[in-house]
């Protein structure tokens, strides 16, 4: 669709599906400041956790429906993690509305917590200064779509140019994650990487030459970071990866897409028969919001319904269409293998903890019969353990992996870090 075309889409938008809604839902809360958080915990905590630093991605940063700010970092798995352990760890805590900033419920209002378009390229949108007090680098250095190379060569001088912004309220000058995380002389370091390496593959297209990096350049980087770690801190746990691509609640195939076709209807969309019993994996997170953000277009045009097609461009293509066909779903779980055993050996062979992803995504996060209604005009259309973006977890979500992170540290050092199994820890500073 013409980028023209896609803007004015996305404008009828906000006019007309906000209608769509049967039910009311609150925007976003502002973020409470620090001032206002009290604090779970005040007694002293397990020794290690005096220096933890935590290296990895958008997930162990604390992003959230597409956004980080001072709230969801407060609420980040490693933030919790500590906490469980009495401590409170040092955050590069941004300033409201984020850098950048995160959606806002329901899907259909089109908007960020800034005001911004949903649909804002990154480099375009606000980022926010780091809240007042906050010394760089802190115990928690992940950055928003770090590949494992990033963490170990990008620097705020020379960043990730696809988010270039966040680096220098991350890291302080010259320094990269891993020397940022040796700088700290840690007792504890939790690693986070890989995903961002392969999550390009939401894109449709496997393999990318530039979306995904293939595992054989991965590995050794991988491998590098680790060695470095294991030269700095007595203990770590590494972080695996989902097993099975198709587990995220932002996948659905074809045929479910099919299944919930009448749920198009207030949004103008028709869905295509190629979808019926089609096993192709479609993003939805971008495909359904496209579809009825232009079906909102052709009814304010008086051009009928705006039809959803299932078809899978070929890979050998290049054309980011958001779909996988089964053959590029076997492609990126095989990879997803071939990482997951290289993270579970270095975990192995040094004796760290270790615990997937999957502990989330495929043991917890369930999927519902696809509603297209749900997804556009609920608060919560990928449930209570996923944010609205549908890869990031909720604080919810955050807290079982920070459980998960305890029992493997339990498991393997004997920590006897307690596990509360109930709600999220909220921030305590």
């Amino acid at each position: 669709m013409p980028a023209a075309l896609r803007r004015s889409a996305l404008a009828a938008l906000l006019v007309v599906l906000a209608a769509c809604s049967d039910q009311a839902t609150e925007p976003l809360a502002a973020p409470r400041s620090v001032d206002q958080i009290t604090p779970d915990f005040v007694s002293e905590g397990i020794g290690v956790f005096q220096r933890y630093v935590a290296i990895g991605t958008s997930i162990t940063m604390g992003v959230s429906s597409d956004g980080v700010l001072a709230s969801s970092q407060q609420t980040s798995w490693p933030a919790q993690l500590a906490r469980l352990a009495h401590r409170e760890i040092d955050l590069p805590l941004l300033q409201a509305p984020g850098c950048a900033a995160p959606l806002v419920a329901p899907l259909a209002s089109g908007v960020r917590l800034s005001g911004e378009s949903a649909a804002l390229p990154f480099l375009a949108r606000q980022c926010a200064p780091n809240v007042a007090g906050v010394q760089l680098p802190t115990a928690n250095v992940a950055i928003d779509g770090a590949r494992t190379t990033h963490a170990l060569r990008a620097t705020p001088e020379n960043p990730d140019p696809g988010h270039a912004t966040q680096y220098p309220r991350v890291l302080a000058p010259g320094m990269t994650q891993v020397s940022a995380m040796e700088s700290q002389n840690p007792k504890i370091v939790s690693v986070e990487l890989g995903g961002n390496d392969i999550l390009g593959a939401r894109y449709g297209v496997y393999p990318s030459a530039n979306e995904i990096v293939p595992f054989a350049a991965w590995e050794p980087e991988y491998r590098a970071v680790v060695a470095r770690v294991d030269a700095a801190a007595k203990h770590a746990v590494l972080v695996g990866l989902v097993n099975d691509v198709r587990t995220f609640p932002s996948f659905r195939t074809g045929a479910e897409i099919w299944n919930g076709r009448a749920t198009f209807a207030p949004f103008n969309v028709a869905v295509s028969a190629d979808c019926e019993n089609s096993t192709n994996l479609l993003f939805i997170a971008v495909r359904v919001p496209v579809a009825a953000a232009t079906g909102a277009f052709y009814r304010a045009n008086g051009l009928g319904a705006y039809t959803l097609s299932c078809v899978n461009a070929p890979s050998a293509t290049n054309i980011q269409d958001y779909v996988l066909d089964a053959n590029d779903v076997a492609g990126v779980n095989a990879q997803l293998a071939a990482m997951n055993a290289v993270i579970r050996e270095e975990a192995r062979t040094r004796g760290f903890a270790y615990f997937p992803l999957g502990a989330l995504y495929e043991d917890v996060v369930t999927k519902p019969a696809f509603n297209a209604i749900t997804l556009m005009t609920s608060g919560q259309p990928y449930g209570a353990y996923v944010s609205l973006d549908g890869i990031h977890p909720t604080a919810e979500g955050q807290r079982v992996l920070a459980e998960a992170a305890a029992r493997a540290l339990n498991e393997t050092y004997k920590f006897g870090i307690p596990v509360s199994g109930g709600p999220s820890l909220f921030a305590a500073r």
